[in-house]
């Protein structure tokens, strides 16, 4: 069979932050150089999900590709009909996410977070006792998709997200949200760190952009965030400035493995975050949504209403 293209981002979801024209601006942050491609040729490898082994066996090699492709269907339309609704409702209005889509949303977040290149490197280091340049491509990939089918694993973490506190932001600014080839991102409870590990530490939360003007926030329901929990579904009033916009775009600059994904060709921000990485200065500008949100309760008062 001959080598086929699979995304590890789906092409729907980097569709959203493409021009009319289809094409968005990617930013290098291995080599600090900025192109102009489209969703088809980034975030993706040829035989990415290929199961080598079920070719031997004369059984279907990209069966796990096309388990992806139905979830994704599924997802676009879900999150399709939110991004409408989310940009014409008012403040502290609430969307209806039927059980059995935010099942199905909480998968691919999961699935999303551990499908990529980064996480792909991650879970071979990991499970394998010697050096990971020693394995091949189709050990990788046989490593990789194991890990995918652990279903056990992979229903854990989505009941996770599922049982979240879904909150949505709504940017009007002329800074866009961006995304990257790793865009779920987590943060830690006190808004201070990015990290890429922890998906079910307590107090971590999700923070995912959805589109340029959409982002997409789960957080545990623990005791740091009880005050939200009446807030699911709801779409916060949080009036974003750049700052903000920034402070969550530092997310994606710091989970990319390499490219950095934005309809405008203006990556200033993310040179100046990138330097900071490994450090132990936290260099995201302005407050996070959730800190103006405590900030307001801690007042006595709710942007909620």
């Amino acid at each position: 069979m001959t080598a086929k293209l699979h995304h590890y981002v789906p092409r729907f979801y980097l569709r959203r932050f493409a021009s009319d024209k289809g094409r968005f601006w990617v930013w290098d942050k291995t080599t600090d150089k900025s192109f102009s491609t489209t969703p088809k040729a980034i975030a993706a490898e040829a035989d990415f999900y290929k199961l080598h082994d079920f070719a031997k066996m004369g059984r279907d090699p990209l069966t796990m590709e096309k388990q992806f492709c139905e979830l994704e269907g599924q997802v676009c339309l879900i999150t399709d009909q939110w991004l409408h609704w989310l940009r014409e409702l008012s403040p502290n209005s609430k969307i209806s996410i039927p059980s059995v889509n935010r099942k199905i949303v909480s998968l691919y977040i999961a699935l999303q977070f551990f499908r990529t290149a980064d996480a792909k490197d991650i879970i071979c280091a990991l499970g394998n006792k010697d050096s990971i340049e020693e394995l091949t491509d189709e050990e990788r990939t046989r490593i990789h998709t194991e890990f995918l089918w652990n279903v056990a694993l992979m229903r854990r973490v989505a009941k996770r997200i599922e049982k979240s506190i879904w909150i949505f932001g709504r940017n009007h600014t002329d800074t866009p949200f961006v995304t990257s080839d790793n865009p779920v991102a987590f943060k830690t409870g006190d808004n201070r760190m990015w990290l890429k590990v922890g998906i079910l530490t307590e107090a971590m939360y999700v923070v995912f952009p959805l589109a340029p003007d959409i982002v997409m926030y789960c957080h545990d329901p623990v005791a740091a965030f009880k005050n939200l929990a009446k807030f699911d579904r709801s779409l916060s009033p949080v009036v974003f400035d750049v700052s903000m916009v920034e402070h969550e775009n530092a997310g994606q600059v710091f989970m990319a493995s390499r490219f950095v994904i934005s309809p405008s060709n203006d990556f200033k921000w993310a040179r100046e975050f990138a330097l900071t990485i490994g450090t132990d200065q936290f260099a995201s500008p302005g407050r996070s949504i959730e800190e103006e949100m405590k900030h307001h309760i801690s007042r006595g008062k709710t942007l909620w209403g």
